[in-house]
């Protein structure tokens, strides 16, 4: 299996969603969904625009909460899985930059789904497309990886291995450039995955240059604060 990420103009394999999923890592997102109903009612933000949905599982969550989910992926392996196992949302290939459709009520970028581009340049571009994509008073939810999470997790050398559920990751991290490859093997299977990482206070600065209104950082759905090893989350209101 070759390498995704920016080096990958199909979309990552079913292969990474399954060793996601051995890996336990989509286990709390039906929780993040009853957060969202809390935080963003389907009554007052009934559109959803789920980018880099994979095989649906937000989606679908999000979709039985009670919203009209709109779902796009690069992987068309991926959303055939969707299509099938995670029917109700109305599903896309396209890539991030590259919607169908706008007006929507809340934007969803979850599971480190950012990153990708080979420039910088070219990944915050997306804030100021995805701004255009939502309706005055419309949300952009983030959840990702930053810079805090890699430091706090990864050596001074860059590197970390990690075991789990017959899954191996090999984690190299290019601090000066801050990209993120992750080596995933389980028995003969082998894919790669190429990751830009930000600062947290880079994000809020390019969000708002962008136009939202807000932009608030915390350490998770229940609006945390946020700690070295958190994932971020980040949601940024369009005024």
């Amino acid at each position: 299996m070759s390498a995704g990420g920016m080096n990958d103009k199909t979309g990552f394999p079913v292969f990474f969603t399954e060793v996601s999923n051995n890996l336990g890592r989509y286990e709390d997102y039906n929780l993040a969904s009853e957060k969202f109903v809390d935080l963003f009612p389907p009554s007052e933000y009934p559109s959803v625009l789920d980018i880099c949905c994979g095989i649906g599982k937000m989606s679908l969550a999000l979709f039985y909460q009670g919203y009209k989910v709109t779902a796009v992926d690069l992987s068309s392996e991926q959303l055939e899985i969707a299509r099938k196992n995670a029917p109700g949302p109305i599903y896309h290939q396209a890539d991030m930059k590259k919607i169908p459709g706008d007006n929507f009520d809340l934007l969803i970028n979850v599971y480190t789904s950012f990153g990708y581009y080979s420039t910088e340049e070219e990944d915050l571009a997306l804030f100021n497309y995805w701004y255009g994509l939502l309706r005055p008073g419309g949300v952009l939810l983030m959840e990702l990886a930053d810079m805090e999470r890699a430091r706090n997790r990864i050596n001074e050398q860059g590197s970390l291995i990690r075991e789990e559920n017959g899954i191996t990751e090999y984690l190299y991290m290019d601090w000066d450039k801050r990209l993120l490859k992750v080596d995933y093997h389980r028995e003969s299977q082998h894919w790669s995955c190429l990751t830009r990482l930000y600062e947290k206070e880079t994000l809020k600065d390019e969000l708002l240059k962008a136009g939202f209104s807000t932009v608030s950082l915390y350490g998770d759905f229940s609006l945390k604060k946020k700690e070295k090893d958190d994932n971020l989350v980040i949601i940024a209101r369009k005024g």
